[in-house]
């Protein structure tokens, strides 16, 4: 349907580890048609290693590149040459530039509450980069407020919620204030 998705799940039960499943799978549906397609993982720092980790245990034949550091090669192109790009939301907020002029398989975000505020340079920084899918990972979707989900379904399907003064009104204010269940329930 072209609709990216959010994979919410509590902690320690696999999100890494389907996610790099379902990855392995694409490779193996790209070599039977033989096209290439790099997909980005981004992340916050403190998760680098984990997914590098998991990457050579559990998916060995995907070739990840881990874009980070102070000397990391900011040509794109060589992108190409990986099944998985993974990066932080910092560097994707330095390196924006380059970044949104990689066309991407999917863009995966991990942590994706990090981008619960859509003013933030991350938010911006992730919605203008391109791809053909979208996914979210998080075991907390909503850390503080309904109005963190508006910022993660704009980023995978922009448009679905409206905008966010509607979103505001529609449903943060009557959740959260009015303890609308229907609205909840709809939502």
């Amino acid at each position: 349907l072209g609709l990216g998705g959010i994979l919410a799940d509590d902690m320690g039960l696999g999100k890494t580890i389907q996610t790099l499943a379902m990855l392995q799978k694409v490779k193996e549906d790209d070599q039977l048609v033989q096209t290439q397609s790099t997909s980005l993982i981004v992340m916050p720092t403190s998760l680098i290693y984990n997914w590098l980790t998991e990457a050579k245990k559990f998916t060995p034949k995907l070739k990840v590149l881990s874009h980070t550091g102070t000397y990391r090669n900011k040509d794109v192109a060589n992108f190409a040459n990986y099944d998985i790009v993974i990066t932080t939301y910092g560097v994707t907020r330095v390196d924006i530039d380059e970044l949104k002029n990689f066309y991407f398989n999917y863009i995966i975000l991990d942590e994706s509450q990090n981008i619960k505020n859509p003013s933030s340079k991350s938010f911006k920084a992730v919605r203008s980069l391109k791809s053909k899918h979208k996914l979210v990972l998080s075991g907390t979707p909503v850390e503080n407020s309904v109005g963190d989900l508006w910022s993660q379904l704009t980023f995978l399907n922009p448009g679905l919620l409206g905008t966010q003064a509607f979103f505001n009104e529609e449903y943060v204010q009557a959740i959260e204030k009015r303890k609308d269940e229907e609205k909840a329930r709809k939502l």
